[in-house]
């Protein structure tokens, strides 16, 4: 579904991706794992094309997203939930929800809307509420819920549990989990690596801009290496 080839991104003089490469397979959940500062999150703002890589190849069901614009992307089925939620503040819930779908023409709109509540009851709960008055995990529900009015094929989360109470964090992961097993294929950017590898099939460990490990998430949870650095073993 989503192949990237030895990618290189810089940064001015930072050189942000050392040759990155992976893959993810339709339907499946990819964690992306990795200290901050590592590349996660330009790894994703690459693919969504909000940044220009200087080598490399990004593919998206066969069709190279470099040439794309962001909005492009956007229409081809690739979402980016950001890190930090960036939810329109001044505006309600619903209006944010709306905002999601914008390139939407179909008749299935109302009805996406009707499942962002089934998956989060609390933002119909509060779907008149400013969402600046939100609490920090309702808040990260309506970035989800926003990304999802949007239809995705592949969603790109980026640091989901970024200061959330543990409670929050196994309800939102358990969502995660829900949507993906209805079809949508996630590629996971997240320091929680207990949480990420439970619920991924496969995942990749970033190290100052290059992929230093990879592997099923089950056998990743076995590496001596992982417990070490991510799992406090």
């Amino acid at each position: 579904m989503l192949a990237i080839e030895n990618l290189s991104v810089h940064y001015g003089y930072v050189h942000a991706l050392r040759g990155v490469s992976l893959r993810v397979k339709p339907g499946s959940i990819v964690a992306l794992l990795g200290a901050n500062g590592a590349g996660k999150s330009t790894t994703l703002r690459a693919i969504s094309r909000q940044v220009q890589p200087k080598e490399g190849a990004i593919q998206f069901a066969g069709e190279s997203l470099l040439q794309q614009s962001a909005s492009d992307v956007v229409k081809k089925g690739i979402i980016h939930c950001p890190e930090n939620r960036r939810i329109f503040p001044k505006f309600t819930v619903e209006e944010n929800l709306q905002i999601g779908a914008y390139t939407r023409r179909d008749e299935m709109v109302k009805a996406d809307f009707e499942k962002v509540f089934r998956y989060f009851p609390r933002l119909k709960e509060r779907r008149s509420q400013i969402a600046g008055t939100l609490s920090g995990g309702e808040q990260q529900m309506l970035a989800i819920g926003r990304s999802l009015m949007a239809k995705p094929q592949l969603l790109l989360l980026d640091e989901p549990s970024l200061g959330l109470a543990p409670n929050i964090v196994r309800d939102i992961f358990g969502i995660i989990k829900q949507i993906n097993d209805e079809g949508t294929a996630i590629l996971l950017v997240e320091q929680n690596a207990h949480k990420a590898l439970e619920i991924s099939d496969y995942a990749y460990v970033l190290e100052n801009g290059r992929i230093e490990l990879e592997g099923s998430s089950d056998q990743l949870k076995q590496s001596e290496q992982i417990k070490r650095l991510y799992l406090g073993g």
